[in-house]
């Protein structure tokens, strides 16, 4: 069923062919091919687009598509190979049984499960991480032990509260005395104070602004943090401008000067020791993949491929993704969205990072950019962009764990601040306001000495207010 490919095991095209011709009949067999069949599990790009338009209808209407919307999904030039291999799914004649297809899709999940653990496990223990390994082994035999493709058995709530909690003290206590960097940081200070160390694995975030205000900025913050603060291996695909120009904004913000200094390598001898220094103290990573300037389509399966690139490179998952702009994506499906389209488009791509957040077990950012014309209401410091006043955040919200809009008026920008709003937080309070100061002559985003300046000037501002209104007793 399994077979070898550029040291990648993959189901093969047999066994695949007649997976699909049962899925396309039966709601079951689709979702179970939806939810446990990843890219890399697939021989070629031709699988790999039927599979991502079998799974996008799914998820939308919870039943199998039909082969004459498939044949429609790809009636074009470069659907000519899908087209082709969708007629070899439908003139299969499976003989038999569709739990049969369900054991052995089973059984090949565990043994790649399985051997990418083993591999792990002996990387860790070369390098003396034995408590790691061991908690690597434990937390892999209870997965062994509750994974299956079946129907899952009902769980009872109130007899099994004592074990359920025991099981939770375990897994608590493993995740505290293990190696692995917990990922639950913003490094905004009111954001992580409003998420309080909740783990944001699994979590997409999306930031949504106006042109020029700062979305690519707050991304590359987010980014810089993990890999300097807290040691986190990060990946960031760049989607709109230059991969130079990212990797010079990066590297600014890394020293806090400005990313034209480092582009035009204007760093002093002294500067470039004293930098060196600086960062042979920094244990994580940033990666950046950027694509072509004007490259035609970007999907989210080349956001899967590319992290699964990542794993093959490093040996491990990114603990954080970062999308700078989601504008620019396409989902999985391989449909050809039209103008019109575009909310329902926008949808579908956030599903799919919804998914690759769940499924690759990281932290997923992006940006997206807010298009208000009225300057009068973005000048009203009042006004703060959520999914009810901003076409682009409608729709996206639901699937998305923060979503969290930088606002700014002019006499802001002058004063170099902004506002930011939780619009959306799924496990937290929404509908928090706070104001940042920000440095971008130099590459700083969160300039907290200046905000903690500016929060204590609002806290006596409105401290002076409330007493001014205070109405005065009258005499009798």
């Amino acid at each position: 069923m399994a077979k070898n490919k550029s040291d990648n095991i993959t189901l093969s095209e047999a066994f695949l062919e007649e997976l699909f011709f049962v899925a396309l009949k039966n709601a079951m067999i689709t979702g179970i091919v939806s939810d446990h069949i990843k890219p890399e599990f697939l021989p070629d790009k031709e699988f790999q687009k039927l599979h991502a338009a079998i799974r996008s209808h799914y998820k939308a209407y919870k039943e199998p598509i039909s082969y004459g919307k498939l044949m429609q999904k790809f009636d074009n030039d470069d659907g000519e190979d899908v087209v082709d291999l969708i007629s070899e799914v439908r003139d299969n004649d499976y003989p038999g049984t569709p739990e049969a297809l369900i054991d052995d899709l089973e059984k090949f999940i565990i043994d790649v499960k399985s051997a990418q653990v083993y591999e792990e496990f002996g990387q860790l223990y070369k390098k003396s991480a034995k408590k790691e390994a061991q908690a690597l082994m434990i937390e892999h035999s209870e997965w062994l032990k509750s994974f299956t493709l079946k129907g899952e058995a009902f769980v009872e709530v109130i007899s099994t509260f004592e074990q359920r909690h025991t099981e939770n003290a375990i897994k608590n206590q493993m995740e505290s005395q293990s190696n692995i960097t917990p990922v639950n940081r913003f490094y905004i200070d009111d954001l992580d104070a409003l998420n309080d160390g909740r783990s944001l694995r699994g979590q997409v975030a999306c930031f949504l602004a106006s042109s020029g205000v700062g979305k690519s900025h707050i991304a590359r913050h987010v980014g810089k943090c993990a890999a300097q603060a807290d040691g986190l291996d990060v990946l960031h695909f760049q989607l709109e401008g230059s991969k130079e120009e990212v990797l010079d904004a990066y590297s600014g913000g890394l020293i806090e000067e400005n990313s034209f200094n480092f582009e035009k390598a204007r760093l002093t001898p002294n500067q470039l020791k004293r930098v060196k220094k600086q960062l042979a103290d920094i244990s994580g990573t940033i990666r950046v993949r950027a694509f072509p300037r004007f490259n035609n389509q970007v999907s989210t399966i080349d956001i899967v491929n590319g992290i699964a690139e990542y794993r093959k490179a490093t040996g491990k998952n990114p603990d954080m993704v970062i999308i700078d702009s989601m504008d620019l994506l396409t989902d999985a499906s391989g449909k050809n969205w039209q103008p019109k389209d575009e909310r329902h488009k926008r949808i579908a791509v956030v599903n799919d990072l919804k998914d690759i957040a769940g499924d690759e077990n990281c932290f997923l950012c992006t940006t997206t950019q807010a298009t208000i014309s009225d300057r009068e209401w973005l000048n009203d410091p009042k006004n703060v962009l959520t999914e009810y006043n901003a076409a682009e955040a409608k729709g996206i919200v639901r699937p998305l764990t923060w979503l969290i809009s930088l606002n700014q008026t002019e006499d802001e920008r002058n004063d170099n601040q902004q506002r930011l709003h939780v619009a959306k937080s799924r496990f937290t309070k929404k509908g928090g306001t706070f104001k940042i100061a920000t440095d971008y002559d130099n590459e700083v985003y969160y300039d907290r000495e200046r905000t903690m300046q500016i929060q204590r000037l609002e806290v006596v501002k409105n401290a002076q207010a409330g007493k001014d209104e205070k109405p005065s007793k009258n005499k009798k």
